[in-house]
Parts: C-alpha cells; sequence; structure tokens
C-alpha cells in the first residue's frame, strides 16, 4: 500500500511536521513493506528521503506572516497533482476540508483518482469557528443564515469522501447527525516512553509542597484561553498554589506581561521529552476547549497521572466522561471553571491520577493508533471497487 497525506499548513517554527505525521513516518519506517508521501508548503519545490520507503515532499506555499518561519499555506496543486499521477498512492489524504478537499473530491469526482479517499476530520469548524462568529457583532441574523448556507454545503460535501476518519466519538455522532454515513473511530495514542510506567505511582496531594496546576497548548481563544487568563488571579490568591503555562499563540501577550512570583511562562517547548518533565512536575492540567476533537494534550498528561480540569463537551470532555472525572465544567462558564479548578485543588486526587493512567493506558501509544489506522484503510481499500487509473 502506498499512502499519500497532504498537509496544508506548515511551519517549522510550530515544531515542523505535526506529531500526528511524526507518527506515521516512523510507523512507515518500521513497515517497509508500504510506502508513504507527506506533501507540505515550503518555500520551493523538493523532495527529501527521511527512510527508503518514506518521502517528505514540499511543494510552493507562500508564508502567511512575516516571519520566515511562519507557517506557509499550499496553492501549488498542480504540482502535487503531478506527484500523484507518479506515485499512484492507494490511499490519498486530505488534510483540511477546504483547499485540500476541494482538490482532492475533484480528483476523485473527475476519474484523476481512483484509490481510497480519505478525509481526516481534525475539527469541525462550524461549531468550533462559524457558529462563535455568527454569535458576535453586527448582522447576527445574516451572519446566522450565512452559517446555516455553509454548513448545509460544507456538509455535503463531507460526504464525498470513501472514509472520513475521526479521533472521537463525539466527532463521528456529530458527523452521522449530518448525514455523513461513511466516518471510522480512529483515537490517537500518546508517545511510547509516556506510557512505560503504566502501573507508577498515582499523584497525591502533596503534604507540604505547592499544588502545580499547568495549561499546556496553544494560546488562542477557540482553546478556551481567556479562562485561564480571567482565572489567573483567583488561582494564585491561594498561597499553596504555582501555576505555569506552556505554549504560543494569539494570547502571548498577555501571559507574558502576567508577573507573579509563583506563575511562570515557559512559551512554545517542541521536545517532547522535557514535556513529560513538565508534566512530571505538575499535579492539575486544565484544558479547557470546548472544540477539541480528541485532546491529545490531555492524554499525554493523563499517561502521567495529571488529573484534568476541562469543559463538558468535545473530545475533552468524552476522554473526562470515560475517566469518569469529577472535574467538568460547563464549556464557557468562567465560574463553573474556577469551581471545579477548586474541587480539583481540594481532592485527594489518588482516584482520579490511577483512572487518568488507566485511560491513557487503554488508548495505547501512537504505533498502535496508526496501526489500527492502516489495518482500518487497508480493509476499506479491499472492499473498493475502483481500479487506479493506467
Amino acid at each position: 500500500m502506498i499512502f499519500l497525506d497532504i498537509n496544508t499548513f506548515y511551519s517549522p517554527k510550530a515544531g515542523g511536521i505535526r506529531t500526528y505525521h511524526q507518527a506515521k513516518m516512523e510507523w512507515f519506517r518500521n513497515n517497509p513493506g508500504m510506502g508513504y508521501y507527506l506533501v507540505h508548503p515550503g518555500a520551493a519545490r523538493r523532495e527529501r528521503k527521511e527512510a527508503a520507503n518514506v518521502t517528505v515532499a514540499e511543494a510552493f506555499g507562500p508564508r502567511l506572516t512575516k516571519d520566515p518561519s511562519g507557517y506557509r499555506l499550499l496553492i501549488d496543486f498542480f504540482h502535487v497533482f503531478r506527484l500523484i499521477r507518479r506515485v499512484r498512492p492507494d490511499v490519498l489524504e486530505a488534510g483540511d476540508p477546504w483547499l485540500t478537499g476541494l482538490f482532492c473530491l475533484f480528483l476523485k469526482k473527475s476519474g484523476l483518482f481512483r484509490g481510497l479517499l480519505v478525509s481526516f476530520y481534525h475539527s469541525d469548524p462550524v461549531p468550533s469557528y462559524f457558529e462563535p462568529w455568527a454569535a458576535k457583532g453586527r448582522m447576527r441574523a445574516i451572519k446566522r443564515l450565512v452559517v446555516r448556507l455553509a454548513s448545509a454545503l460544507f456538509y455535503r460535501l463531507q460526504k464525498g469522501y470513501d472514509l472520513t476518519a475521526v479521533s472521537s466519538k463525539t466527532m463521528e455522532d456529530r458527523l452521522r447527525s449530518q448525514g455523513v454515513r461513511t466516518v471510522t473511530y480512529l483515537p490517537f495514542g500518546a508517545p511510547a516512553f509516556f506510557l512505560d510506567d503504566p502501573d507508577g505511582e498515582a499523584k497525591a496531594r502533596p503534604s507540604g509542597g505547592a499544588i502545580r496546576i499547568l495549561y499546556a497548548g496553544r494560546l488562542d481563544q477557540d482553546k478556551g484561553i481567556d479562562l485561564v487568563l480571567e482565572a489567573l488571579p483567583e488561582i494564585l490568591s491561594q498561597g499553596n498554589v504555582r501555576v505555569t503555562v506552556v505554549g504560543r499563540g494569539g494570547r502571548t501577550p498577555g501571559f507574558a506581561a502576567f508577573k507573579h512570583d509563583r506563575f511562570q511562562f515557559l512559551g512554545f517547548i517542541n521536545d517532547p521529552a522535557r514535556m513529560r518533565e513538565i508534566y512530571d512536575g505538575h499535579h492539575i492540567l486544565l484544558a479547557p476547549g470546548p472544540y477539541e476533537t480528541f485532546g491529545l494534550g490531555v492524554l499525554e498528561a493523563m499517561a502521567r497521572g495529571l488529573v484534568v480540569v476541562g469543559p463538558d463537551l468535545g473530545g475533552t470532555g468524552e476522554m473526562l466522561k470515560q475517566a469518569q472525572s469529577p472535574f467538568l465544567f460547563r464549556a464557557g462558564d468562567s465560574r463553573d471553571f474556577m469551581a471545579a479548578i477548586g474541587k480539583a485543588i481540594a481532592s485527594p486526587w489518588e482516584a482520579e491520577s490511577a483512572r487518568s493512567r488507566g485511560l491513557a493506558a487503554r488508548y495505547g501509544t501512537w504505533d498502535e493508533a496508526i496501526g489500527r489506522m492502516i489495518n482500518r484503510y487497508s480493509a476499506r481499500l479491499g472492499a473498493h471497487a475502483g481500479a487506479k487509473p493506467e
């Protein structure tokens, strides 16, 4: 099987290839009987071999920021088309529902690609972006109408894929409710060395030291980060609490400017080993984002025994319910968020920490997660009636 994966956005500064793609490259390296091509935007057309059966190809994409290492947007789809015709992949995975999605659907409908077309549905833009936009500012009635029309078109296009892969049951249910039937549930995993001691001691409330609270993720509005920034003074009013924030994004200036002797802002960290150390040095993770389709950072924190304060929606809410967590709050509700944090601070944690570790162990490693994905794609490909073009 030859697998070609198109990544529409790319930034070396943001950690290069995302964890999901890194895991796939590693899986294919360990399974040399199959081939993997990863396409992402760059300054020029070029290819490099990561292994005998793993190739990273760049197609031109302009910078979206003034920063030379900022995000680029793939636009050179003619080059991607030529690569597809040359490689003749069995599976083509679209990395976003907009430019790449429309491009791949065109290839499929026109007969220029006859393999298995997959959409890995990383997030649903309708509740994540469309609906919040329509609820703010002027002309809300018109905006809501635009959202309804755009949503109907969006979900109609989503039905055109041979298979739509999702990382949470929440997303699966949402798509099925919109009439998308060819959906498969493929949850992510955690780095193997995060799970190397699944029977390790559960975290317990420190008898004398500080309670350490962590936020790790993008510092953007859709992650619910404003709730954290708003809650900081009240959290730190308790003398036995320390707070660490890891990440970068639109709210970086607010956290960089916040000063307190029990607060530290570490910015972006791209080293998984360092992140494991940070998780191990904390007790509670704040994960307020209501639109998470999986909650990868939540799973990593759970693997290290942290208890999580998270919303009752999205992939994070799904995992916390699976772990029987008592620290759920009503999504977007700042007072309920603070109440859940207070409850977590006052809790002995050991039972919740043990359940966190157990849930992460059930999800398994990235290698296991990618293996599940490839097995599912192979099974679907075997039932696929089309033949590839000559």
